[in-house]
C-alpha cells in the first residue's frame, strides 16, 4: 500500500464514525473521564481538562471502574494462571508426557505475559470496553538486553481506526499519532524529512506536534511464502506497516512487517450494520446525565432553603438590602419584609436520585458483582457461587467475544513469538510421531470455572443418585464409566494434568490387578483341592486301618 492510499483510506474510515463519536464524547464527560475528548485537539498538557465541574455524582464512573476491575480479576488475574492448552488430537490428551510438555509451554506463555506490562494495559482495555463498547490492544515484540519480550499498549479509541474484511476480521489498522520533532527523531533517526531535522534545531518548533499515521495492512501474499518458518524477512511477512506524515505523505523510517496482526479489537456487544460495539455505558448514559442534572437542581433548591430570597413591596425598602452579619437595612414597614419559602420536596428528589443510582448500578451489573453490606451472618459460599453463575449468565455473550477477539489472539501471538525465538521446550517424541495438529485454549479463570461448575454439579448429582439407588440394585454401579467421569470432573475443577494418571496406565494397572486377583483365586482353588485330596486320603487310610 502506497503512502497516498494510506492517507486516503484513513480519512475515509475517520469520516464514517463522526456520529458515534458524539456519544463517545458524552460518555467521556460523565462516565470515563480523562481518556481523551474526541472533539478536542489536546496537543499539550495545558489543554487537558483536569477539573470536571459538570459532574455532580460519580456513581456511573465508579460502577464502570468496578465492572472493568472485576473482569480483569476474574478473567485475567495476575495471581493465577488463567488459561491452559489442550491438543486437538485426543490420543495426545491421554499421553502424560505430551500433556506435561504442553502444560510447560502454557506456563511459559503465561510467564511471558506476566513479565510484560500486560496486566497494566489490559485494565485500560477493559475500561474502554465497558465504556465505549470497543477497545484496542496492541502487542509488540521487543528485545531488551538481548532477551525477546512482549510489550502491550491499550490504544485510546480516539486514536484508532480500522477496516474489516468479509470475515469481520481486522484487515487494516490505522493509528493517528501526534509527535514532537524530538520524538520523531528519536524513533526514526536520520530517516526523516529535512523539515523534521530543521524543526529539531528551531527553538520555536520544539513543542510543535506533527500528525502521523501508523498503518498496518494485509499484504495479500500467495501461498508460496512459508509462514511456518521461524525466520521470515520483514518485507515477506503477511502484514506490513508504515509510518506516514499525514499532511505531506512522507514516509518515516522503513516499511516493516508482522507475522500476525498485532492489533486486537474486542467489542462488548456487536451493533448491527456497524463495526463499532455498544456498551453498558451507552445504556446508562441517559440516566447518568439525568442524575447529574437532578443533583444540580437539588443543590440550587438546597441553596434557596438555606439562604432563602427576601420579599418586599416596591415601597417597603429604602436603599439596598444588606443580609451580611451586622448589616443594616432601612425599611418603611417591617411587616412588608419577609422570606420566600420554596416548599421544595427534598424527599421526592432524594428518592428519584436513589432510583437513578440503582438503575445505573444495574446497567453495570453491580448487584451481581458486589455482595451487599454484611448484616449478621456473612454470605455463604453457595450464595457467592450463585451470584457468580448469575453474572456469568447475563454477560456470557460478552465473555465469548472477549475470548475470541482479545484473549485467544494474545495467547496465540505470544506463543508464536516464543516459538520463533526458541524459548519453548522441544516437544516429546510422542507429539512428533502422532502429529501436532494444533492446540485449543482452555480458560481456567474463576469466571471460566463458573461455566464448568454447573457440569461438575451435574456429575456430583448423578454420582449421588447412582450411589443411593445402588443400595437397592447393585447392578446400577456398572452404568457409569467412573474413571472417565472422575477424570472429566477433575479437569473441569482445574486439577493439574500432572496429578492425574494416564488412562493407558490406569488400564494397565487394572489388568495387572485382575491378573493378580485371578492368580490368587486359582491358588486358593488349588489349595482347596489339595486340602480336599489330603482329607480324602486320610479318610481312606482310616478306613483301611479299621
Amino acid at each position: 500500500m502506497n503512502n497516498q492510499d494510506i492517507i486516503r483510506r484513513f480519512h475515509a474510515v475517520k469520516a464514517t464514525r463522526t456520529t458515534i463519536q458524539d456519544t463517545w464524547d458524552w460518555i467521556e464527560r460523565y462516565i470515563s473521564p480523562y481518556r481523551g475528548r474526541f472533539f478536542k485537539d489536546e496537543r499539550s498538557e495545558n489543554s487537558i481538562e483536569w477539573r470536571r465541574p459538570w459532574v455532580y455524582d460519580a456513581t456511573a464512573i465508579m460502577a464502570a471502574q468496578n465492572l472493568a476491575s472485576s473482569l480483569h480479576s476474574r478473567l485475567t488475574s495476575a495471581s493465577t494462571q488463567w488459561f491452559g492448552l489442550r491438543y486437538r488430537n485426543e490420543e495426545l490428551n491421554e499421553d502424560t508426557e505430551a500433556l506435561a510438555w504442553l502444560e510447560e509451554s502454557a506456563k511459559l506463555v503465561f510467564n511471558a505475559l506476566q513479565d510484560s506490562n500486560f496486566n497494566l494495559e489490559v485494565s485500560e482495555t477493559y475500561q474502554d470496553l465497558v465504556c465505549y463498547g470497543t477497545a484496542i490492544t496492541f502487542e509488540e515484540e521487543v528485545t531488551v538486553d538481548g532477551v525477546t519480550q512482549v510489550n502491550f499498549k491499550s490504544i485510546p479509541i480516539k486514536e484508532a481506526f480500522f477496516e474489516e474484511n468479509e470475515k469481520k476480521q481486522i484487515s487494516t489498522f490505522f493509528r493517528h499519532l501526534q509527535w514532537t520533532p524530538a520524538q520523531i527523531k528519536e524513533k526514526f533517526g536520520d530517516k526523516v524529512p529535512d523539515y523534521i531535522n530543521e524543526a529539531c534545531e528551531d527553538p520555536q518548533s520544539v513543542d510543535k506536534k506533527y500528525d502521523i499515521i501508523f498503518c498496518i495492512y494485509n499484504r495479500n501474499y500467495d501461498n508460496k511464502v512459508d509462514y511456518s518458518s521461524k525466520t521470515i524477512a520483514p518485507e515477506k511477512r503477511p502484514f506490513g506497516y508504515k509510518y506516514v506524515m499525514l499532511n505531506s505523505g512522507d514516509m518515516l523510517g522503513e516499511e516493516g512487517g508482522y507475522n500476525e496482526m498485532p492489533a486486537f479489537v474486542p467489542r462488548w456487544r456487536t451493533t448491527s450494520d456497524s463495526q463499532w460495539g455498544n456498551s453498558p455505558a451507552m445504556i446508562a448514559l441517559s440516566d447518568t446525565m439525568t442524575l447529574n442534572r437532578t443533583i444540580e437542581l437539588n443543590l440550587k433548591a438546597v441553596e434557596k432553603a438555606l439562604d432563602p430570597p427576601t420579599l418586599t413591596t416596591s415601597r417597603g425598602l429604602i436603599g439596598d438590602l444588606d443580609l451580611d452579619a451586622g448589616g443594616l437595612s432601612v425599611v418603611r414597614d417591617i411587616n412588608e419584609l419577609t422570606t420566600f419559602e420554596s416548599k421544595a420536596r427534598f424527599d421526592v428528589t432524594y428518592q428519584e436520585m436513589e432510583r437513578l443510582r440503582q438503575n445505573i448500578e444495574s446497567y453495570f451489573y453491580i448487584p451481581q458483582l458486589l455482595l451487599p453490606p454484611m448484616e449478621g451472618t456473612p454470605a455463604s459460599a453457595t450464595e457467592i457461587a450463585a451470584r457468580m453463575q448469575q453474572l456469568e449468565g447475563v454477560i456470557s455473550p460478552t465473555l465469548g467475544r472477549l475470548q475470541k477477539d482479545l484473549l485467544d489472539p494474545i495467547i496465540s501471538r505470544t506463543y508464536l513469538i516464543l516459538y520463533r525465538n526458541n524459548l519453548l521446550p522441544e516437544p516429546p517424541q510422542s507429539v512428533l510421531d502422532k502429529g501436532f495438529n494444533g492446540t485449543e485454549i482452555e480458560y481456567t479463570s474463576p469466571m471460566a470455572r463458573t461455566q464448568d461448575s454447573s457440569q461438575v454439579q451435574a456429575i456430583e448429582r448423578f454420582a449421588g443418585t447412582i450411589a443411593s439407588f445402588a443400595e437397592v440394585n447393585p447392578e446400577l454401579m456398572k452404568i457409569p464409566d467412573w474413571v472417565e467421569m472422575m477424570t472429566d470432573m477433575a479437569v473441569k475443577m482445574g486439577v493439574s494434568p500432572k496429578l492425574l494418571k494416564n488412562k493407558a496406565d490406569i488400564e494397565a494397572e487394572t489388568r495387572k490387578e485382575r491378573q493378580l486377583q485371578e492368580q490368587m483365586q486359582q491358588g486358593a482353588a488349588m489349595q482347596q483341592m489339595g486340602d480336599g485330596m489330603q482329607s480324602l486320603q486320610q479318610a481312606e487310610g482310616n478306613v483301611a486301618n479299621e
